[in-house]
Parts: C-alpha cells; sequence; structure tokens
C-alpha cells in the first residue's frame, strides 16, 4: 500500500529510458535481459553458454552467473536499492537474476552476503537479504541465512590488496546442509567477497557453491 501510494506522489521514472512507471520499464529490461554478459567474472574471457564463469579460472564456487556489467541503468537500479531504499528496484533486480540463471535444483538452499551492521541499520533492511529472498520466491526454493559478519569492515573505495585482505576475515559459517548453496550477492568487483564467502560455506558443510551476482565492475588498482 505505502508503495502504491508513493509511487503516486513521486512517480518512478525508468533509469534508462525515463519513462514514467517503473524503475526500469520493461522495454530496456528486455535490452539487459537479452544482452548478458557473456563472459568470466573473474578473467573475462568469453563463456560458451550464460554461465559467467570459464572453465579454467580456479575458485570455490562451480558455477556463476551474473545479469549484466556495473554500468547505466543497471548501476542507477542497484544504487536505488542500496542508498534509497527504492524496494521496486530490488524487485527489478531480483527478476534480473532469475531470467540470467537457469532452473534451480528443488535442494538448493539459497543464501546471501550479509551486510554489515552499521549499513544495515543506516538503510533499515540487508539489501542483499531482500535481493535474495525475492530471488528464492522466484525460482520456488529455500532461502536461508548462511553466513553472518565476523569483521565488519567497508570495502567501498578500498584498494584490491585490501579489499583481499578484508574478506578473508569478514564471515563465517555456522554447520550448514550438505547441499548446493546458491550466493547472492549485487556487485562483483574484486571477487574477494564472493571467494571468501564460498569458502566459508563450504568449510561448514555445504556440497557445492553457487554464485549469482547483479553486476560485474573490474576493480583496476
Amino acid at each position: 500500500m505505502f508503495q502504491k501510494l508513493s509511487s503516486l506522489i513521486a512517480p518512478h521514472y525508468c533509469c534508462s529510458c525515463g519513462q514514467i512507471g517503473r524503475s526500469l520499464c520493461d522495454y530496456c529490461k528486455y535490452n539487459i535481459i537479452n544482452e548478458l554478459p557473456g563472459v568470466c567474472i573473474i578473467c573475462a574471457r568469453p563463456t560458451p553458454s550464460s554461465q559467467a564463469l570459464c572453465t579454467t579460472c580456479n575458485a570455490p564456487y562451480t558455477r556463476a552467473w551474473c545479469a549484466g556489467e556495473k554500468s547505466a541503468e543497471l548501476e542507477k537500479l542497484i544504487e536505488r536499492y542500496k542508498f534509497h531504499r527504492d524496494k521496486t528496484s530490488v524487485a527489478i533486480v531480483a527478476e534480473l537474476l532469475v531470467n540470467a540463471t537457469p532452473a534451480l535444483p528443488a535442494d538448493c538452499v539459497v543464501t546471501w552476503v550479509p551486510t554489515i551492521r552499521r549499513h544495515v541499520r543506516l538503510r533499515g533492511y540487508d539489501h542483499a537479504r531482500e535481493l535474495a529472498v525475492l530471488f528464492a520466491r522466484h525460482k520456488g526454493v529455500p532461502v536461508e541465512a548462511s553466513l553472518t559478519r565476523a569483521a565488519n569492515s567497508v570495502q567501498r573505495g578500498a584498494s584490491k590488496r585490501v579489499r583481499q585482505l578484508q574478506a578473508q576475515k569478514a564471515f563465517s559459517a555456522p554447520l550448514v546442509k550438505n547441499q548446493i548453496y546458491v550466493l547472492i550477492d549485487d556487485v562483483y568487483t574484486t571477487g574477494a567477497t564472493v571467494r571468501y564467502a564460498s569458502q566459508r560455506l563450504l568449510e561448514a558443510g555445504a556440497r557445492e557453491v553457487w554464485v549469482v551476482v547483479a553486476a560485474r565492475q573490474p576493480l583496476e588498482k
């Protein structure tokens, strides 16, 4: 009800073309869906399918998918739901993730990279959790909070080396089921976050980890 009322008072504009309606109109969303990156999120080499992980890169996760490069409208969508509490934008990003991934096994578990506590307090919600819950609902699979923050360092603006060091200590995981865990994150930059989050899940008992990210943004530092 609140979202409908607020949309009447302050209508949403498409991040790409500016059309009044949703944060991303159907036409512009179709363009993103049909322009998947088609490259490995680690090395940027072309991949033979919609997967975003090539056969040569060594990673603790075994499959990966990405909705697009972090530029233009996709970047604006992520900024809106992370920093401006725009729940309609997170719903659209979830739809993009659903379209970028194949059908998931019924016995897999969706989880997410938890946001640091200070940011949750400032924003009023964990944006990664919101994304994971909507994604799991669309896919018809369970979702669990399987990771916790062992440290609350901020990676935004940090160098590649600092991000790697921070991510090594950032997460912990209780014992988890011997199942496939689908790890949701918003932006892949250096890859340190999903690498070490995946390792913690595997150490805790996960059989396999798959990664799904909204956008890829390489860090050249």
